[in-house]
């Protein structure tokens, strides 16, 4: 404490005895600042003119001499006046020809003329689901889960910047498989999109655009990549059971419906589950009954529906990466009501799931997955002697040493909307690349 107080003194005493010293530097230092104010009017005086003259060129001198040569028009849209234009294209429109950077507008030329290597990815039109309304409200259940007809909806946040990082991904994951190797990506809407109708949205429920979302992810995918789109088939059958009412996964048919966009995009015959036997489970209350406790939805449980195969079908099964395999059935037999019952799909979310059919085909696909991929899987063995599931969330490996190894030729990235513009599981896909 003295040594602090004698410091303070100190200082106190070489204040009063550096007072004509500190006259003096005022003096000195008021000139400075007359010096370095002159200076900086005229730094001032010379950026106007500078800018003047700039504006100039840019106003006048440009567009004048411009008009003497090619003159461009209103036609000529900006690069993302383009990029939002091209996102639109339907089906039946050819896709643009890559163009040099200095131009602006791409010229459309016929198909023919385009070599089918560098053709992009098409993108098709979205129809608008025609969700039947009755007129009713929708209650907020929690800030990201709403409820309305007795269903809950989990809200979809999201926009370019995650589907982009998303397409990205999934063009970096695949120029790690063998060039042989044919690659398929799928991305499904969730309950949302087909349940939910735009009066509600205009009202006050808020929700991004999956079709905007899925179409941009569409858009930035390699050329390599065979898009599967399933949303049109899914808004066309929009008012059937395709979503359980609490939980966020799709029903058996609403994954049927989505195989049968994969079908129909590849050229496959897909299967008849018109002429299968329809199995059932009641009581189901899945994972948006877990996260609101709603006492709504307790009352309105769902129904598993799930249907027989055209062929004779087992599977093996690892549940994690260091279980023993197992030999099940494709579909879980002791399915009951509950949190549960999704899982009757190819036992719920293991590690591994190799389904074996004898419709002979001669092919074999994989899977790198979530959840959604569970109802949809099935339906394959109608085309695929082999199907394997890889769920990211759970497996490690060299995927594409894995395909070599089991004579697979072709992979299907299969993720609902969430799982897509959820970064922590796009980035959890590298687990299955070593």
């Amino acid at each position: 404490m003295r040594k602090r107080r004698q410091n303070d003194e100190f200082f106190i005493g070489m204040v009063g005895s550096s007072y004509t010293v500190n006259r003096k530097h005022r003096k000195r230092k008021k000139r400075v600042q007359k010096k370095l104010l002159f200076r900086a009017l005229i730094v001032a005086l010379c950026l106007l003119v500078v800018a003047g003259i700039a504006a100039l060129t840019y106003f006048v001198l440009i567009p004048f001499f411009s008009s003497l040569g090619t003159s461009s028009t209103k036609d000529e849209a900006t690069k993302d006046q383009v990029a939002i234009v091209e996102t639109t294209v339907a089906e039946t429109t050819e896709a643009p020809t890559t163009v040099p950077e200095t131009t602006v507008a791409p010229t459309t030329v016929p198909a023919t003329t385009v070599p089918e290597e560098t053709k992009p990815a098409e993108i098709g039109e979205h129809i608008t689901p025609a969700i039947a309304d009755d007129g009713s409200d929708a209650v907020m259940a929690t800030n990201t889960i709403c409820i309305w007809q007795n269903k809950a909806f989990n809200l979809f946040y999201s926009g370019n910047k995650a589907a982009e990082y998303y397409a990205k991904a999934i063009n970096g994951y695949t120029a790690k498989l063998d060039k042989d190797i044919k690659v398929y990506n799928m991305v499904v809407g969730n309950h949302t999109e087909f349940g939910i109708p735009q009066r509600l949205i205009k009202n006050g429920i808020e929700t991004d655009s999956q079709s905007e979302n899925i179409q941009y992810i569409i858009s930035n995918l390699d050329k390599r990549i065979t898009p599967i789109d399933c949303y049109n088939n899914l808004a066309n059958h929009c008012n059937e059971y395709i979503f359980y009412g609490t939980d966020h996964h799709w029903t058996a048919l609403g994954a049927y419906y989505g195989y049968e966009s994969f079908c129909n995009t590849l050229g496959l015959t897909p299967m008849d589950i018109t002429k299968s036997e329809k199995y059932s489970v009641d009581g189901f209350l899945g994972s948006l009954y877990t996260a609101t406790g709603s006492s709504v939805l307790a009352q309105n449980t769902d129904t598993v529906h799930y249907y027989s195969l055209p062929n004779n079908t087992y599977a093996y099964m690892n549940e994690s990466m260091y279980s023993d395999t197992l030999t099940v059935d494709v579909y879980y037999p002791a399915a009951v009501g509950g949190e549960l019952t999704y899982g009757v799909f190819c036992w719920g979310d293991t590690a591994q799931f190799v389904i074996h059919s004898d419709c002979g085909s001669g092919r074999k696909i994989a899977l790198v997955k979530d959840s959604f991929a569970n109802a949809f899987a099935p339906y394959l063995s109608a085309n695929y002697d082999e199907v394997h599931l890889i769920d990211y969330r759970y497996w490690s490996g060299d995927l594409n040493k894995y395909c070599k190894d089991n004579g697979i030729k072709e992979v299907l990235f299969l993720n609902n909307t969430m799982s897509a513009n959820t970064v922590s599981q796009v980035d959890a896909i590298s687990n299955v690349f070593g």
